[in-house]
């Protein structure tokens, strides 16, 4: 229930966006990492790494969970399935512009436009939840695990150095995946899945 509680408390952080302060220094974070990561070879990497956050990447893998053992991949997809349509009303309900269309200093540095709403981040939702749902489907190991809170830490940070997630969003992405992913281990055990 932990994973639970932290993703909540995440996602009402994340909608601290609403407050001028706190949208004053998502544009600064926003600013501050493009500059600083423009003037080296780092952007690169965000670039190829967010195919990691990618629903596609997602898909994949669950199909691929699903098919070395049906009862995970199941419970992980239809959890997924119910975390992304929480994510869908929020980014109807909040319909926030993304920081390359609201400052013109942002560039929009991500190889493909997105097109909705920028908060929450679901790119920074998708790779929480398999970063931590994916090592306990494997057996639990320490360092397939740290390598991935790794990789989800560089996929998130990514979404504010390309200029297309506040940090608001992204706190409040990985608040969902959080939750997501707490709701699917609840589950396996439960279920005695595992």
């Amino acid at each position: 229930m932990i994973y639970q509680l932290l993703g909540v408390i995440l996602l009402l952080i994340g909608c601290t966006h609403r407050f001028k302060r706190a949208r004053t220094f998502d544009t600064q974070i926003v600013r501050s990492l493009q500059s600083l990561f423009n003037r080296n070879s780092w952007l690169p990497l965000f670039q190829e790494i967010w195919f990691f956050g990618r629903t596609s990447f997602t898909i994949i893998t669950l199909l691929l969970l699903t098919s070395l053992n049906w009862k995970l991949g199941l419970t992980a997809s239809l959890v997924f399935l119910v975390t992304v349509g929480i994510e869908q009303i929020v980014k109807l309900v909040f319909n926030r512009s993304r920081p390359f269309s609201t400052e013109p200093d942002i560039s929009m540095l991500q190889p493909i436009n997105p097109t909705d709403s920028s908060f929450p981040s679901g790119d920074a939702l998708r790779i929480w939840y398999l970063a931590l749902i994916l090592p306990v489907a494997a057996g639990e190991s320490g360092l397939f695990l740290a390598g991935l809170i790794l990789l989800a830490i560089l996929v998130t940070s990514g979404r504010l150095v390309m200029g297309v997630h506040f940090l608001t969003d992204a706190i409040a992405g990985v608040g969902l995946g959080l939750l997501g992913a707490g709701t699917t281990l609840w589950l396996w055990n439960l279920l005695n899945l595992l």
